[in-house]
């Protein structure tokens, strides 16, 4: 006879091939709730926008399902073939789409699949990490040597430096202007030189579990941008610091503008299956990406997000803020592509989630011009009553991912 999980486990099963996503639930944690994970990979309930079935499965588990069971990618990748139709430049003497690409395994990969796959003639876009590291110079240099135009945008080093500070303090998001740039200077780079098509990497709300209101459209609209790629925070909040000269790189066009100028913003993971890895075996094979001879700081994989060191602080200030870091997420990234099951992923997330970049702090400090214990401030002040408690004064999660698993 079936054991009542295993029973369970196949009406979720069930209920996931057949998902609607019009009919997932949205699920918003609330100050003392029970935390508790995804039955089948590891999402967490305190993820921003993190949705739910009554089965207690997350929405990028059932979104990855319904990519293998409701979507026809030749119908997708015809479509995509009709946009490029569109905006191609028969002749190639003039851009006709833009791909903003550090050198890093997606973009990468996006750029080449555009050129060599679609025949289109793309100019890609770095916007300059904040803290750049040797590999991710190493492999920008390498894509741009497969053969590609490139520019690469480095905004002003004091106002980058200032406007990264008072995002570390006041959102705990240390690469804000980063974030924000690399969608806000890309598009008004298209604007003024008239480039009509951008392709951004993946839909991330759909593909790790967030707000479903992009399942189904492919045009990446300003509100979009704001709430989702900003986290609802307009850059122009900071003209009380900042004049309008400084926040150039940073103030988004307006709607009107956006409107008039008939540009299209789309992302590659609505037209092909987004994997990661494949992204990685293809920049390895043709664009000479290299990986790390190590582990990334607090995660076992070695070949994504190696750009910047402000990469570190920021998954480490993830994990303060939700309890979950860089490894709690890429585990639950490979479960759901098949690549391990939950019991080697908790070993992972036991082995090495929320592991600080001690060996980062002192250049940290250099940038944000903070003393160890200002540092130190800002980052206890993000720490949830929720996640966390002082015991024998240490911080410690309230939870352990065996009493929640």
């Amino acid at each position: 006879m079936q054991k009542t999980e295993d029973l369970a486990a196949e009406k979720r099963e069930n209920m996931l091939s057949n998902a609607d996503p019009k009919n997932w639930i949205h699920f918003k944690f609330k100050h003392g709730e029970k935390i508790f994970m995804c039955k089948k990979c590891l999402t967490l309930s305190t993820r921003p926008r993190a949705q739910y079935d009554e089965y207690g499965v997350c929405n990028a588990c059932r979104w990855t399902e319904y990519k293998k069971t409701k979507i026809n990618w030749n119908e997708r990748w015809n479509e995509l073939k009709t946009l490029c139709d569109k905006h191609r430049c028969p002749d190639g003497t003039k851009w006709d789409i833009l791909v903003p690409c550090s050198g890093g395994k997606d973009g990468s990969y996006v750029a080449w699949m555009l050129k060599n796959k679609l025949n289109m003639h793309p100019l890609c876009i770095t916007v300059k990490p904040q803290m750049q590291t040797e590999i991710g110079r190493q492999n920008l240099e390498n894509f741009i040597n497969s053969g590609f135009d490139h520019i690469l945008i480095t905004p002003n080093t004091h106002v980058y430096q200032r406007l990264s500070k008072r995002g570390f303090i006041e959102q705990g998001r240390p690469k804000m202007p980063f974030v924000i740039g690399i969608s806000i200077l890309v598009i008004n780079f298209a604007l003024k030189f008239g480039i009509p098509l951008i392709v951004y990497g993946e839909e991330g709300e759909e593909e790790y579990g967030g707000a479903t209101s992009q399942v189904g459209k492919y045009k990446i609209t300003r509100d979009y941008l704001v709430n989702y790629y900003y986290s609802g925070f307009d850059p122009s909040t900071y003209l009380d610091e900042f004049t309008e000269e400084e926040l150039k790189w940073w103030r988004l066009p307006s709607e009107k503008e956006f409107e008039k100028s008939q540009l299209y913003l789309t992302h590659w993971s609505h037209y092909e299956n987004w994997d990661p890895y494949q992204h990685y075996l293809t920049a390895k094979k043709y664009c000479n990406y290299q990986e790390l001879p190590t582990r990334s700081i607090g995660t076992y994989t070695n070949f994504a997000q190696l750009d910047d060191d402000l990469q570190d602080l920021h998954a480490y200030m993830m994990y303060i803020k939700f309890g979950f870091g860089r490894c709690w997420s890429d585990a639950c990234i490979d479960i759901r592509r098949g690549a391990m099951d939950r019991k080697q992923a908790i070993a992972l997330v036991k082995a090495y989630d929320g592991e600080m970049p001690d060996v980062l702090v002192n250049k940290y400090l250099d940038y944000f011009k903070m003393t160890e214990k200002e540092f130190w401030e800002v980052i206890d002040s993000f720490r949830s009553p929720d996640i966390w408690e002082k015991v024998n004064g240490e911080w410690k999660l309230k939870f352990n991912i065996d009493d929640i698993k």
